[in-house]
């Protein structure tokens, strides 16, 4: 079967869902799916794990920033809260008003469930609880930086020097972070001319055995390795430019790779 998509991926990891049959053995043998799962679940449970944390409303400095940084204009430009001059946007006509109800379960008290992943087409409750969240961040000067930069907690395991390969004119470095669970990540900078589609490859060199962890976006970015994953054997990182086809496999024109040492 083809890879999960991604909001059976985020229904799994809030709890909200399980996987068939059918669905567990493709992630026992998918590695770029199992980590999709294992990013996901941290995620969630950040997000659960904030729930006792009692949430100071932010100043309308915050609040001018966002909206700065979105590019919004004056007419929405109304701080959450408080009461202004500047007239909301009236909705559209054609889109009826949507009524946001938060989400209850019988047996405990209402709780947000937050799963910031990328391209999932969220309800309009999930997306609230995510801009929650957010807010949250903002305030706390966690934003971004909080999840994709390294932490006090993290360790150093391993790192690399990413060689171009002949045709390119690159050069890229990686290194394996460990925080205090035991979660693993690679932590991949390139610099490249280009802009096509980047992925990230862990490699066996013994064995040539490939396993993607993920797509680049940009001139860095963090992949989560997936539990079941020996970096004694898969100890080469590799990023390759793939074709838009939809084809999962290596397309065989790696920009840079290099083998990852013992820090």
């Amino acid at each position: 079967m083809t890879h999960l998509d991604d909001e059976s991926m985020a229904l799994f990891a809030m709890g909200e869902a399980v996987p068939d049959e059918e669905q567990r053995q493709h992630m026992e043998h998918c590695a770029r799916c199992d980590a999709e799962l294992s990013s996901l679940s941290r995620l969630v449970g950040v997000g659960r794990a904030s729930r006792d944390v009692e949430v100071l409303p932010p100043p309308a400095s915050v609040w001018n920033r966002i909206h700065a940084e979105l590019g919004l204009s004056d007419a929405v430009a109304e701080v959450p809260g408080e009461e202004t001059s500047v007239a909301r946007v009236p909705a559209a006509p054609e889109k009826p008003a949507l009524t946001v109800a938060p989400v209850v379960d019988s047996a405990e008290e209402p709780r947000a469930t937050v799963t910031p992943i990328r391209r999932i087409r969220m309800t309009v409750t999930r997306w609230s609880m995510v801009a929650a969240a957010l807010v949250v961040g903002v305030v706390a000067g966690a934003v971004g930086s909080s999840l994709l930069a390294p932490s006090s907690t993290q360790t150093v395991l391993a790192a690399a020097v990413l060689e171009p390969f002949p045709n390119w004119s690159a050069s890229g470095s990686a290194r394996v972070e460990e925080d205090a669970s035991g979660a693993r990540d690679v932590v991949v900078e390139l610099s490249a001319p280009g802009g096509g589609l980047r992925e990230v490859w862990l490699i066996d060199p013994e064995t040539s055995g490939l396993v993607s962890i993920g797509l680049l976006s940009g001139a860095s970015g963090t992949f989560s390795i997936p539990s079941n994953i020996d970096l004694s054997r898969y100890s080469v990182v590799d990023v390759s430019e793939e074709p838009d086809d939809g084809n999962p496999a290596h397309s065989g024109d790696s920009i840079v790779r290099g083998q990852l040492s013992a820090v």
